[in-house]
């Protein structure tokens, strides 16, 4: 017999999770459409130059390589996706005449990552995404928070915090320091100063993170299933007994200034951390250049009706991937931070660059979620239930399935999911099914009711049973029933 395991890094998905995920998707779908975004889909088997486009060896590394029949690898031209936003990209590379600008799309789909399977690390995964593509206004800026907001409110969080920041404060700095050239490696070890702490970040701004232990990751993305805190360990700022000064990246001085200027501004209410940074960025144009959209964004969330108090302006917000150059956003739910940011993404100037002469850029985010999903769920905030239908339709006899089907066929013509249990087994086993799966209630149409043209109304929860209801009322009857909550 063959092993009915899964492959490693995958996992099976049973109805009860299932249909709490495809209740959170039906929120967002509701959500993007409101503000007018499109949805897209692209295929999971990509041109396998296509996805290299977007990094190094360490892209190159998590990219899942498919072969045909008769092929090689080397052979081979095609790869599993790894993000949706390389095919994006090249979507939009292809399309955007008849498109147009400015284009805002969503698409919810799965990715794949060759790497290392591990807990709360999968190869298979989803992502959902939303975009603004065309348009440098800080209204599509503060859009996509909008819609983070607007989600997540949908989907029943009660409390979290949108995190904001701007690349260009951070580049402002570099800037005044003469360190623009080694910005990406700012970022990506500012990005685990949270995590790791000050002393380790100071050590890793000097020497780079591979001497200090840890392990780049280059495509991880907070928002995606499959962000891990990065293990970089070190005990003081000094740096490690076998580097030589010449492997110096950064100077102590210059890495402290960094990690100074982002402790002064702090993390707080857009009010006091904007106030702060009017001070300490001075005349610098690119740094005041990001404080002033910043300051926009901030004020177009209030406009809306976004409270201030879920609003966190953190400059030390540096999200590692490189093609970030605006606005940056991270979302974290109030009392399970542990779970990491569950909505993360950001500004870029130009999404298709490598695919087209033609100026694209873009502001996004991903929800993740099967992140969200399982956080709700650890917090009880999602109904459990192994079933859609709220409705079982009990079955006692073939002879009288024609009935079965027909009050079964009104009911789903009323909106009110039902299901007829396929055999005529006793009660309690049809009774058992429906409690065990999450029916809300079941209709009885036996022998006795059918000659009464009548029916009964059995609520699974509190075993109580309206006997001897009109026949003629079954619709308004459930319906009213399933308006009652669900005790």
């Amino acid at each position: 017999m063959i092993d009915p395991r899964v492959a490693s890094g995958t996992r099976d998905i049973l109805p009860a999770l299932a249909i709490q995920r495809n209740w959170i998707v039906t929120q967002f779908k509701d959500t993007f459409e409101r503000y007018g975004f499109v949805p897209i889909d692209t295929p999971v088997l990509e041109r396998r130059a296509v996805l290299y486009s977007k990094g190094g060896e360490e892209v190159q590394r998590q990219v899942f390589e498919v072969a045909a029949r008769g092929q090689t690898l080397d052979e081979s031209e095609l790869a599993l996706r790894f993000d949706l936003t390389v095919p994006l990209a090249r979507f939009m590379a292809r399309h955007v005449d008849e498109l147009g600008v400015p284009f805002k799309r969503y698409h919810i789909g799965l990715v794949y990552r060759g790497e290392r399977a591990q807990r709360g690390r999968y190869r298979e995964f989803y992502q959902c995404d939303f975009d603004t593509i065309g348009s440098r206004s800080a209204l599509s800026d503060a859009e996509i928070a909008l819609v983070i907001h607007d989600g997540l409110r949908a989907a029943g969080v009660p409390a979290f915090t949108l995190r904001l920041n701007h690349r260009k404060i951070l580049h402002g700095m570099l800037d005044s320091l003469g360190l623009v050239e080694q910005s990406g490696h700012v970022l990506r070890s500012l990005d685990k100063l949270a995590k790791i702490g000050r002393g380790p970040v100071l050590a890793e701004l000097q020497f780079g993170e591979r001497r200090q232990g840890g392990t780049a990751d280059a495509v991880s993305d907070p928002a995606d299933e499959n962000d891990a805190s990065t293990g970089v360990i070190a005990e003081s700022p000094d740096a490690p007994a076998s580097a030589a000064e010449s492997d110096r990246i950064l100077s102590l001085d210059n890495a402290a200034r960094i990690l100074d200027f982002i402790e002064a501004a702090g993390a707080g209410r857009p009010s006091a951390v904007l106030a702060q940074l009017d001070k300490q960025i001075g005349s610098n144009s690119i740094g005041r250049a990001g404080l002033e959209n910043l300051r926009t964004v901030c004020g177009l969330l209030l406009a809306a009706g976004v409270a201030e108090e879920s609003m966190i302006v953190q400059v030390g917000l540096a999200r590692g991937l490189d093609y970030y150059t605006g606005m940056i956003y991270e979302t974290m739910v109030t009392g399970h931070e542990n779970y990491g940011s569950v909505c993360s993404g950001g500004r870029y100037d130009d999404l298709a660059g490598l695919f087209t002469d033609r100026q694209l850029p873009g502001v996004g985010a991903s929800f993740g979620l099967d992140r969200l999903t399982q956080l709700m769920a650890d917090a009880g905030w999602l109904k459990s239930s192994s079933t859609i239908a709220q409705v079982l339709v009990v079955n006692f006899q073939e002879s009288d399935w024609p009935q079965f089907v027909k009050i079964a066929a009104e009911l789903r013509a009323a909106g009110i999911a039902c299901e007829i249990f396929p055999e005529s087994t006793p009660l309690r086993d049809q009774f058992g099914y429906a409690s065990s799966r999450g029916h809300r209630f079941a209709v009885i149409a036996g022998p006795d009711e059918i000659a009464a043209n009548a029916f009964a109304l059995r609520d699974m929860t509190t075993r109580q049973q309206q006997k001897n209801l009109p026949r003629a009322e079954l619709v308004s009857r459930v319906a009213a029933a399933l308006q009652t909550p669900n005790r």
